[in-house]
């Protein structure tokens, strides 16, 4: 924190004044002499000395200390003009030297507010704000004046609030309160310092309010957290005919991704076609960044398609786009095209991409980045190491996460969770509570995700107690209230361990409605355990919730057809074609070779389909004579018994498997991706595929992992 000004204002002295005097002589003279310069230079024996063309060429402090040297040796750096550009110099320019500035100035006996202004800008230029108030507080001491030029760089070096408040009334006892370049850094200093009404006090009370001032006073909103204020000024600004100009328009855009203002930012659009204003490469990213957070991910395509440039932000947001867009595919495509455009990407970019992968569960892909982010030594912070342990452990390649956590220098309680949610997936509950109190160890304070992957942890490894306990902690020991995922998680570990009755009765006592997510829960428990009444009741307040969710009525067709209700299945399948229900089409995705490739039921799209087809009949044959059963009741299609067999024969999954058989090498793992829960009959053909081909075979549906190896899944069979 910068330290505060203790300093108090007191007129200037009759010393003062003198000096004061001196010094508006001396900078009446330089003005004077610059302006008889422009017409006769050559008579000004000042002006016209190689020195001042030496030091306008000057690059480095080498050279701008050779002619200092010779300033010195010629008398010329007693010349205050001489010796404000030398400070100037070394104060401003890259390769100056702030140490060197100070050091000069020391020497100068009739410092110009010029002089200090460069000083100042110098400290806050540079990042040294601290030292920029330090040095107003020596120059006023000094009992040198500030100018108008002073106060700007001083408000953008306020460390907190308390200093800006005292600097503005600086400003406004030495008579620049109306100033409005002053008016306009105060309004963002106390943007940055969050007040608000200090900010819209200061902008209230202009005279003269110009474009800059407006757009300052928008932007300050919107970065504050509060875009739709800023929206409502920018309305009050076209009310008053003020014409934006470019730097408003990109901060209402900035404000209408952050209020997702679709509406607002297509009249943003129009108005630049209209008004012919330029499609600049940072207005045309904003605009593709505000399409993209409000979803309208086609106009920002068609933006980027039409861009006749683009640099690496733009790329990054469309990459992104497509992921929140879920389309997947064409992100991974659209970074090749970029590679073959020579851009370089950075971690944003990687972010996004094992997103991708992650989604997909492109293992393969996955690791080909890994790969290229250590061969290009793009930095490896906090969000790229938990997108690299997210997309392992989502992947099931758990192991491998693992690894990268614990090689990971920083990690935030999003990486822990990754890893402990990852552990959860694929059914090791115990490492997953192993790895929490690691965490707890290492002082990272837990977030309500990650009890989520705690509870969900202690459901699969049917810690009941344990799970209490956790759940008791969240408010308890965290402060953390309990959402609706919680007890979500509670209501499913609860009927996995066969307590359908307390799940029921912790679903009547939740202080929320409860969601598909819950019911859903307790009714797969019920299928599990053979509890046709509360499954009834289940599903009655599961259709109430959604009546057109197939999902539900499919489920109860199981639960009667698992116990032989067969009046009971066909009444609910006939209620599914009267009501026109269908189950939501699956599709699986399996990568092979760096290439997703994706299947839904009776697929003959694939080139390979003949074959795929042959090794679909292989299969069914050594199942069979392994003592597989197909489940017809997953069919709720009216058909006779040989339909219903080849309708399961034909599911996704089986597909993706066959064509994972002939596209692998023996005893290599195959990795599925299902968009919906693995069915019954699946899984049971699945387990006795693992052990009849000697295969491993990891199969990711919408709820968690399935590791199917030498005839048993780790689910233990209920999903």
């Amino acid at each position: 924190m910068a330290a505060p000004l203790v300093f108090q204002y007191q007129r200037p002295s009759p010393v003062y004044e003198k000096t004061r005097s001196r010094n508006c002589a001396a900078a009446a003279a330089i003005a004077s002499a610059t302006t008889t310069s422009k017409t006769n230079n050559h008579n000004n024996p000042i002006l016209s000395h190689p020195c001042l063309v030496l030091l306008e060429k000057c690059s480095n402090m080498w050279e701008l200390k050779q002619i200092h040297a010779q300033m010195i040796r010629t008398g010329l750096i007693f010349h205050v003009f001489y010796a404000s550009k030398i400070v100037s110099f070394c104060a401003l320019d890259d390769s100056g030297s702030l140490h060197y500035a100070r050091l000069v100035f020391s020497q100068i006996s009739n410092p110009t507010p010029f002089i200090c202004n460069s000083i100042i800008r110098g400290y806050t230029n540079k990042n040294f704000p601290h030292q920029a108030i330090l040095f107003y507080r020596e120059m006023i001491e000094e009992g040198l004046l500030p100018d108008n030029f002073t106060f700007p760089s001083l408000f953008k070096s306020c460390g907190d609030l308390n200093e800006g408040k005292q600097l503005h009334c600086y400003s406004t006892k030495f008579g620049f309160a109306s100033d409005s370049y002053i008016q306009n850094t105060l309004m963002h200093m106390y943007s940055n310092c969050r007040d608000l009404d200090s900010a819209q006090q200061v902008f209230d009370k202009m005279s003269e309010r110009s474009v800059v001032s407006w757009a300052t006073m928008i932007d300050a909103y919107a970065q504050c957290g509060c875009p739709v204020e800023a929206l409502e000024l920018f309305r009050r600004m076209e009310f008053e005919n003020v014409k934006p100009n470019g730097v408003t328009l990109l901060n209402v855009l900035g404000a209408c991704a952050r209020a997702r203002n679709l509406e607002m930012a297509k009249w943003v659009h129009r108005y630049m076609e209209e008004n012919e204003i330029g499609f600049s490469l940072v207005l045309t990213a904003a605009l593709m960044d505000v399409y993209c957070k409000c979803g309208s991910f086609s106009e920002a395509r068609e933006l980027f398609d039409r861009m006749p440039e683009r640099n690496l932000y733009c790329w990054n947001i469309m990459i992104n786009g497509h992921v929140e867009d879920s389309d997947y595919e064409e992100a991974l495509l659209l970074f090749r095209e970029m590679q073959l455009k020579g851009v370089k990407p950075d971690k944003v970019t990687m972010v996004s991409l094992l997103m991708a992968c992650t989604h997909l569960g492109a293992l393969e892909i996955g690791k080909w980045l890994h790969a290229y982010i250590e061969k290009e030594n793009i930095e490896v912070d906090t969000v790229l190491g938990t997108a690299l342990v997210d997309m392992y452990a989502k992947c099931g390649s758990i192991e491998t996460a693992s690894r990268v956590f614990h090689e990971l220098s920083q990690k935030d309680v999003m990486t822990w969770t990754a890893l402990i949610s990852g552990f959860a997936m694929c059914g090791k509950g115990e490492k997953a509570l192993e790895l929490f109190y690691q965490m707890q160890n290492s002082g990272v304070k837990p977030d309500a995700v990650t009890f989520i992957g705690v509870l969900a942890a202690c459901s699969h490894a049917g810690l009941v107690d344990e799970g209490h306990l956790q759940f008791d902690s969240m408010s308890s020991v965290y402060g953390i209230q309990p959402s609706i995922e919680h007890y979500g998680c509670m209501v499913d570990m609860l009927g996995r361990a066969g307590h359908i009755d307390k799940a029921e009765k912790l679903i009547q006592e939740m202080p929320m409605p409860p969601d598909y997510f819950v019911l859903g829960g307790l009714l797969g428990a019920c299928r599990l355990h053979g509890n046709l009444e509360a499954a009834e009741r289940a599903a009655q307040k599961l259709l109430e919730l959604d009546p057109d969710n197939g999902g539900t009525y499919v489920l109860l067709s199981n639960i009667y057809s698992s116990l032989k209700k067969w009046d009971d299945a066909k009444r609910i399948r006939e209620l599914m074609v009267e009501r026109n229900i269908k189950k939501p089409p699956g599709c699986s995705l399996i990568e092979v070779d760096g290439v997703v490739h994706e299947f839904v039921k009776g697929d003959v799209s694939h080139p390979q389909s003949t074959k795929i087809y042959e090794m679909l009949e292989d299969i069914l044959c050594r199942l069979k004579v392994a003592g597989y059963m197909p489940n017809k009741s997953e069919v709720l299609l009216d058909m006779d018994e040989e339909e219903k067999e080849n309708n399961l024969n034909r599911h996704s999954e089986k597909l993706a498997i066959s064509y994972g058989l002939i596209s692998t090498w023996p005893g290599m793992s195959i990795r599925i991706v299902k968009n919906l829960r693995v069915c019954s009959d699946c899984h049971s053909a699945t387990k006795f595929i693992s052990k009849v081909y000697n295969r491993e075979i990891i199969v990711r549906d919408r709820n968690r992992f399935h590791h199917f190896r030498d005839g048993s899944c780790s689910c233990k069979d209920f999903w």
